[in-house]
């Protein structure tokens, strides 16, 4: 009996390396919003992993604490983020391959109006694309801070702010039937989208990049950017 315990004993000795190796061979990052831009994303960032031997599994997570999770490390990264992220938040690193590009619009419903001249402004928290814009070009006006683009269009649609900063492609996709043509309507910046992954796997990115990189030359991006209609 005592030989077969410490038989039992070697067994799981030898299979406990294994194991774990198996469980950490996933990757964990939040589900972004449900755009075409998301479910792009979701699928290239999908096949690249499997080519490097992990699954991704993504999961509901409160869109406004996304950043900060993949930053403390509860969260392996980002999908998808601004490149400017990793200035707040210093555990998160980009993978240096742009997934899309989208754009940074203001819609103001005053008509002669320029971005500095507008009083008061609403962004969209959980998306730092507005908020750096800000930074960069210092605004004088209130700033309110709301948590969808439902909120966003209400308060510019009551006239109880003069603008709101916007992507493009969540307007387009939350909002299709939204008529912008009652407002004035600016492009203030193009912005690229980056995968970002915690410091403890900064080894991946180089890997990552090279995966990014076959996939866009045999022609794998462009048959997923023709999927999703993101041409």
């Amino acid at each position: 009996m005592i030989k077969y315990f410490f038989q039992y004993i070697i067994v799981c000795s030898l299979l406990a390396p294994f194991g774990s190796v198996a469980k950490n061979q996933h990757m964990l990052f939040n589900r972004p919003a449900d755009t075409p831009q998301a479910s792009y994303v979701i699928e290239l960032m999908t096949l690249a992993y499997n080519e490097l031997g992990y699954e991704v599994h993504i999961i509901d997570f409160n869109h406004q604490s996304a950043l900060s999770a993949a930053n403390n490390g509860t969260l392996d990264g980002q999908l998808g983020r601004v490149s400017t992220i990793s200035q707040q938040y210093t555990n998160l690193h980009a993978v240096n391959f742009p997934l899309f590009e989208f754009n940074l619009v203001l819609l103001k419903n005053c008509q002669q109006c320029t971005f500095e001249q507008i009083n008061s402004i609403a962004i969209q928290v959980g998306y730092p694309a507005a908020q750096n814009y800000l930074d960069e070009h210092p605004f004088m006006g209130d700033i309110i801070k709301v948590k969808s683009v439902t909120a966003q269009l209400n308060l510019l649609t009551q006239q109880k702010v003069q603008g709101v900063l916007l992507l493009d492609f969540l307007l387009s996709t939350k909002h299709p039937q939204f008529d912008v043509n009652k407002f004035q309507i600016e492009l203030l910046a193009p912005i690229q989208s980056f995968h970002f992954l915690h410091s403890r796997h900064r080894a991946l990115i180089p890997k990552l990049e090279e995966q990014l990189h076959k996939l866009n030359e045999n022609g794998t991006i462009r048959l997923l950017k023709a999927k999703y209609n993101l041409d």
